[in-house]
């Protein structure tokens, strides 16, 4: 009986190795298959059909403004947290169909990065949104959380717009700092209206070249 106990024992040890084995054996080949999911699934450079979201850090986002000097342009400061931005958003989308990129050039400019994790992880929920709103313009996402991206565009809150003329000046930031009520809050009829008339400016002459 001792042996016939001892022969079991054995053998129940040996199942028990070869299934801590067999466990050892498959978690290597999944755990090496799994490593590109750690990757993040969407590039700096996120598209989604005719849709794209460039992350970039505040140097480039002067660098996109200053690239469509020729053109009125106007970047729409707006996050997915924030609510009136997005009911309004649609508006951004609507004055790039009305007048086309040829005269003016539309910029989103995401806030939803607030510094948790990174950059890249918050490109599916802001691609997500801009896909549905048809956003077939720039659209840029900082690199920077957004508090220093309030700081570095002095500015206290979003929604905001930022209107610049065809030479590249800065004409007018459209935002509700000052606003105490629903009623004082700046709306999109406003910013059209400044869109039109700067339109109607000529546009700036070349640069000339450098002095021989």
């Amino acid at each position: 009986m001792n042996r016939l106990c001892y022969s079991a024992i054995l053998f129940l040890y040996a199942l028990l190795v070869t299934g801590c084995g067999s466990t050892a054996t498959t978690d290597s080949p999944s755990k090496t298959a799994s490593e590109p999911a750690r990757s993040p699934a969407l590039t700096p450079a996120a598209k989604d059909g005719d849709v794209q979201l460039t992350i970039e850090p505040f140097e480039g986002i002067q660098e996109h403004i200053a690239r469509n000097r020729g053109k009125v342009v106007v970047m729409d400061a707006w996050s997915t947290s924030c609510a009136p931005c997005i009911k309004e958003f649609h508006n951004l989308v609507e004055l790039h169909q009305k007048y086309g990129p040829e005269k003016l050039a539309c910029i989103s400019l995401s806030f939803d990065f607030e510094g948790l994790g990174t950059p890249e992880e918050q490109q599916g929920l802001v691609l997500k949104f801009l896909r549905e709103q048809g956003a077939t313009f720039e659209n840029l996402m900082s690199n920077e959380e957004s508090d220093v991206l309030y700081r570095k565009f002095k500015l206290a809150a979003v929604p905001a717009v930022f209107v610049y003329d065809r030479a590249g000046q800065l004409r007018k930031r459209f935002d509700n700092e000052k606003a105490k009520s629903k009623a004082e809050a700046f709306t999109y009829e406003q910013v059209g209206q400044l869109v039109a008339e700067l339109l109607k400016e000529d546009a700036p002459s070349e640069p000339s070249g450098p002095a021989s």
